[in-house]
């Protein structure tokens, strides 16, 4: 199980982190093309559609990384890793919760004076990369935690015997 729960939380917050570059790259530098009320029009029909893929990469990273943490030995490096992974994707969580998600209701309703929405728009987007970098973190130190782990087991992986 704690090797499944490994490879879950390893692509899941791969996928999460490409996720959220696709975001920032495509609808992020689209968005900043349109005029205020265009903008809120449209998040309105965007946001839905990018909340699927973004909870169905965040939650199975979160939660499986979280039970790899529990599985994993004490006082290890591997669960050090795991647990740095850990509270990078519970920071994610928390600043959705707190900043995103209010934001993103308040576009959608369009209850944001037409006179805010570029700076809160900007505001969201520079966000937004900070939560690429604690997604992109949280990825690496899942890779390295698995290896870590792998590698004690089986020194063979670095001579490309096995894997």
């Amino acid at each position: 199980m704690k090797k499944t729960c490994s490879y879950i939380a390893i692509i899941a917050t791969s996928a999460f982190t490409g996720n959220m570059i696709n975001i920032g790259l495509s609808y992020g530098i689209h968005w900043k093309t349109l005029g205020p009320i265009e903008f809120m029009k449209t998040f309105k029909v965007d946001f839905p559609l990018l909340l699927t893929p973004t909870a169905a990469t965040l939650l199975p990273a979160f939660i499986s990384t979280l039970v790899v943490v529990f599985l994993s030995e004490k006082k290890t490096k591997a669960r050090r890793f795991w647990l740095y992974a850990f509270v990078g994707l519970l920071m994610i969580n928390l600043f959705t919760a707190a900043y995103f998600l209010p934001l993103n209701l308040n576009l959608m309703d369009e209850t944001i004076p037409v006179t805010e929405v570029d700076e809160k728009l900007s505001y969201w987007l520079f966000f937004h990369w900070i939560r690429i970098g604690m997604s992109l973190g949280a990825a690496i130190f899942a890779i390295k935690a698995f290896a870590n782990k792998e590698l004690r087991r089986n020194p063979a992986i670095l001579e490309g015997n096995s894997f």
